[in-house]
């Protein structure tokens, strides 16, 4: 009988957007590879109806590709859940891990307890009991992910920052901005035991002195912007960045065991100019399209996309499933 695999992915709405397209290059990447494999491959997009069908179907395994429900990136755990309810291993990070990792706030409240730093935030309760400390911030979802409702514009005054989160609501918070460098850390492996792969950073070039160098929704996703055609990524380093490079592979090793992470994931970080890093969010199950920052950095390492693909199986669902 020939073993069969279900990719699962977020269903995607009529005018969709870049960022929500991009999980069905995600889908067609890992079709091809599970093919190759022998895989008999069902592909389909989540729906909670879908239970019966999936048992139908009786999957080895499910390659999990939903990153959002509903519109709702914070309800992605909703399918892992599922797929522990129905008894069927899957690959990447665990209803519990997308729980915990779901909201960046709850993320930065677990760092902080951990004694890993991150930029200081508040969010509108906070401004009505906390003297804030006279920085610059940023206003951010606490759950989208893919920069979605990130703008580039700081906010230094109470009052101003108070007034811009009553208008965006109790899903967003104010963060200090870090004037620095921005790295991308993706890491593979089983829970307790990720890889590091090669450190990226994420290189703001020809950008004016006014403008803020974060990686916002355009230089991710609108490919006739500025920002996209600026902004670009590079595994090479000077000798004099080890000692940073190291303490950012530490942290992410940390970050890893702390909240359970299997299968990949990525830590993103921002670096202060006196070499501090910060830890920004931590993304359980990141874009893994051919043209993803995991997937460039697993090429990096040495890692052909059959190894990245077998070894996100062997360390979600075990060595059987390869």
């Amino acid at each position: 009988m020939a073993r069969k695999v279900l990719i699962y992915h977020t269903k995607i709405p009529e005018n969709a957007s870049p960022d929500d397209k991009d999980v069905l290059d995600e889908a067609k990447f890992a079709f091809g590879i599970l093919k190759s494999m022998g895989y008999e491959v069902v592909q389909m997009p989540f729906d909670y109806k879908n239970k019966k069908e999936i048992k139908k179907i009786k999957p080895s395994f499910i390659f999990n590709l939903v990153e959002a429900i509903d519109g709702k990136d914070s309800l992605a755990w909703l399918a892992p859940a599922n797929f522990e309810g129905l008894g069927i291993p899957y690959t990447g990070c665990t209803k519990k891990a997308f729980l915990d990792t779901g909201s960046k706030v709850n993320v930065k409240e677990i760092l902080k307890k951990e004694g890993i730093l991150t930029p200081y935030w508040i969010t509108l309760n906070d401004l009505q009991r906390e003297n804030i400390p006279k920085k610059r911030f940023l206003i951010k979802s606490r759950v989208d992910h893919a920069s979605k409702n990130l703008e580039a514009t700081l906010f230094e005054d109470k009052e101003v920052i108070k007034d811009a989160l009553r208008f965006k609501g109790n899903n967003f918070f104010a963060e200090e901005y870090i004037d620095g460098r921005e790295f991308n850390i993706s890491i593979i492996g089983p829970v307790k035991a990720g890889r590091v792969l090669p450190p990226a950073e994420i290189i703001f070039k020809d950008w004016s002195s006014d403008e803020l160098k974060i990686v916002g929704y355009k230089a991710k996703w609108d490919e006739t912007s500025p920002e996209y055609k600026n902004t670009m990524r590079t595994f090479d380093f000077p000798d004099s960045d080890k000692p940073l490079l190291e303490k950012l592979e530490q942290i992410s090793k940390r970050c890893w065991d702390i909240f359970d992470l299997r299968g990949y994931a990525r830590v993103d970080f921002r670096v202060d100019k006196d070499n501090n890093p910060y830890v920004l969010e931590i993304n359980a199950n990141p874009c893994i399209s051919r043209d993803a920052g995991f997937i460039a950095a697993a090429h990096k390492a040495g890692m052909t996309d059959e190894q990245i693909i077998k070894n996100i199986i062997k360390d979600s669902c075990g060595e059987k499933f390869v």
